[in-house]
């Protein structure tokens, strides 16, 4: 081999190896981007995973709050509509014994004056009072009865109200069911050097080469 072949090989293997290692130092930064855009990815798809389940655990939470609550509010207004109903119950039968004893006045006031050996005019007379009274007497309980029933009836209302109040406050809570967030967007890879110019760089080398040889050869 002469000085000048030799010289030519070396001239390409410096370059030569100049162009690999320059593909391969350029390689393995594109590898390190893509291996940290991935990993970083990973890592928001993950805590996209978590918020996801976190949320989820939360409404189901609030759901399960939310059917205790309904049952409550549902044994609260039960239990209101019950003490109502009772009252009026007891209106009702109190009106029943007056009413009995009004009965029992006309019937005493009839036998009273029969006993009295009234006749005539003043025993008409006596009757007509006493039915005029229980008529009166009549007309204020049936008043009052009204009365009674027109009063159960707003505070049954009330309690309606009051219910549908405090599910729609209720509901509020869970009115909203919780959405999957939005997912990162794919990582966009880095291309790594193309593995034609790694070609184009050992050509150049080569041509390098032989001119270096042909220039020592000339000499």
């Amino acid at each position: 081999m002469t000085p000048a072949l030799g010289l030519g090989i070396a001239s390409f293997g410096v370059s030569a190896v100049g162009a690999v290692g320059s593909h391969q130092s350029a390689q393995a930064q594109a590898n390190a981007q893509n291996e940290a855009a991935s990993s970083n990815y990973k890592y928001k798809m993950k805590i996209r995973e978590r918020n996801w389940d976190r949320e989820k655990f939360r409404y189901n939470r609030s759901v399960s709050q939310y059917k205790r609550n309904l049952s409550e509010n549902a044994l609260a207004a039960n239990r209101a509509y019950a003490s109502e109903q009772q009252k009026l119950n007891n209106i009702y039968k109190q009106a029943s014994f007056r009413n009995q004893a009004n009965l029992a006045q006309l019937v005493q006031g009839s036998d009273r004056a029969a006993a009295a050996g009234m006749t005539g005019r003043s025993a008409q007379r006596l009757d007509n009072q006493i039915v005029s009274q229980f008529g009166r007497n009549q007309a204020i309980a049936a008043e009052s009865l009204f009365g009674a029933g027109m009063a159960y009836q707003d505070r049954v209302g009330s309690i309606n109200r009051s219910l549908q109040g405090d599910n729609n406050k209720a509901y509020q809570n869970v009115a909203i069911q919780p959405q999957l967030g939005i997912a990162a967007p794919p990582p966009v890879m880095t291309p790594g050097p193309s593995p034609l110019g790694l070609v184009a760089d050992l050509g150049g080398a080569a041509i390098g080469g032989y001119q270096t040889y042909n220039q020592l050869n000339d000499a």
